[in-house]
């Protein structure tokens, strides 16, 4: 029973060490076109970026709420995200709607941020990411 133990423990720390050392991220990633560049994104969650460190590998977080929403009626927060974060919103059709700055928050109530219109998709990224973005960018969904 002692050497079934030894080779699990074994199999689990080389499935690590490989992981870490290909750069992997155990979030599922997908593929997207963002003004014409392609991006690596991790797909978004209930929860976001709250919890981790940072977006390692990936260019971003990409969030499909799976049609197009009223903003007023759809916010992100920053609740336990120790880092700032920069998002933009994107319609039905992929056109840019809007992008803001969202600082860390560790005293609540911390504040809600809302597109300037109705969105399909958010992606949020490092501050900085979007600063090139035009009026007409577009998001591509190539996954």
């Amino acid at each position: 029973m002692r050497m079934v133990w030894t080779i699990a423990l074994t199999a689990a720390i080389v499935l690590a060490a490989a992981v870490v050392l290909a750069g992997c991220s155990p979030r599922p990633t997908r593929t997207v076109s963002l003004d014409g560049e392609r991006w690596i994104v991790y797909e978004g969650s209930q929860n976001g970026m709250r919890g981790l460190p940072g977006f390692g590998d990936a260019d971003g977080m990409l969030f499909d709420m799976g049609k197009e929403v009223d903003p007023s009626g759809a916010a992100f927060g920053m609740e336990e995200v120790d880092f700032p974060i920069d998002i933009a919103w994107f319609d039905g059709s992929g056109a840019f709607v809007s992008t803001t700055s969202m600082a860390p928050c560790t005293t609540a109530p911390c504040p809600l941020y809302h597109a300037d219109q109705p969105y399909r998709w958010a992606v949020e990224a490092p501050p900085g990411a979007f600063v090139d973005l035009s009026a007409a960018a577009r998001l591509v969904d190539v996954d």
